[in-house]
């Protein structure tokens, strides 16, 4: 799990990154939709920076950005211009960087868990039906490999190079389930809460939780805890009923023990 589990030697940490972040730098400067081209019809702004594309790969991915694109280029062609200049209002210029990188054929990058939870929002709320799927599976398979048990961090909250608990991870993945209307995350997180040995108090005390999804995991967390208390129940009924039959067995057989000694007097 690169995102929650980065290496924990500090040399190896340290060369790590310091390659992670030249290859990332060399990565990003190369990207294609960072310059234009001869394929270039779209201009992006966000932020105040641009990024050059071809309608079509926004359009094949994303049916909402396919209405924006048709308007903007309307508006282009009314205006007598080359290509089309759409405003992104109020969106991270490199949350959309890393986006681009994961459905434009000319990048060739893997997703990680730290890019699935920042992109799983967007990839909703632009209708990126593929990407959205990605990050979802990735999240779920991340949890599926989390241990049911609360470990405590180690290393201070500032330590670039901590390993998160396991409420932490879930925390995270919540919130991106929450904000990108995953479904089949949030299941799996809210499944995974139900266990005991996963502490509330952050979940409790986090803003960036809804009420409804909050509600839910208490919800389960109880239906959890009432139904370990029916299996206890019904445990201890059948001991107690087994106790019961293996009293009455002795009591019989001391019975025929007894009439058999009678028997023998006579």
């Amino acid at each position: 799990m690169a995102g929650f589990l980065p290496v924990t030697d500090s040399r190896s940490s340290s060369h790590s990154k310091s390659s992670s972040t030249l290859e990332t730098s060399r990565d990003q400067h190369n990207l294609p939709f960072l310059k234009e081209d001869s394929y270039t019809d779209t201009i992006l702004v966000v932020e105040g920076k641009k990024l050059y594309i071809h309608r079509s790969l926004l359009g094949y991915a994303s049916p909402y950005f396919t209405k924006l694109l048709n308007s903007a280029h309307s508006a282009a062609l009314s205006e007598k211009k080359a290509k089309a200049e759409l405003k992104i209002a109020d969106k991270n210029y490199a949350d959309f960087v890393e986006m681009f990188a994961f459905f434009h054929p000319g990048v060739c990058r893997e997703l990680n868990d730290k890019m699935a939870l920042r992109l799983l929002p967007l990839a909703d709320e632009f209708q990126m039906a593929a990407l959205k799927d990605r990050c979802e599976r990735l999240l779920v398979n991340v949890l599926k490999k989390t241990p049911m048990v609360n470990r405590a961090s180690k290393g201070p909250p500032t330590h670039k190079n901590r390993r998160d608990n396991t409420p932490e991870i879930l925390l995270k993945c919540i919130k991106a389930a929450d904000q990108g209307n995953s479904s089949v995350l949030l299941n799996q997180c809210i499944k995974m809460f139900s266990s005991p040995e996963i502490a509330l108090k952050d979940l409790k005390a986090s803003s960036e939780i809804s009420d409804t999804t909050k509600s839910k995991i208490f919800e389960t967390r109880m239906d959890a805890a009432s139904n370990k208390l029916s299996r206890m129940a019904n445990e201890l009924d059948r001991e107690k009923h087994e106790k019961e039959m293996l009293k009455k067995q002795l009591v019989d057989r001391s019975h025929r023990g007894m009439i058999k000694s009678d028997k023998g007097d006579l």
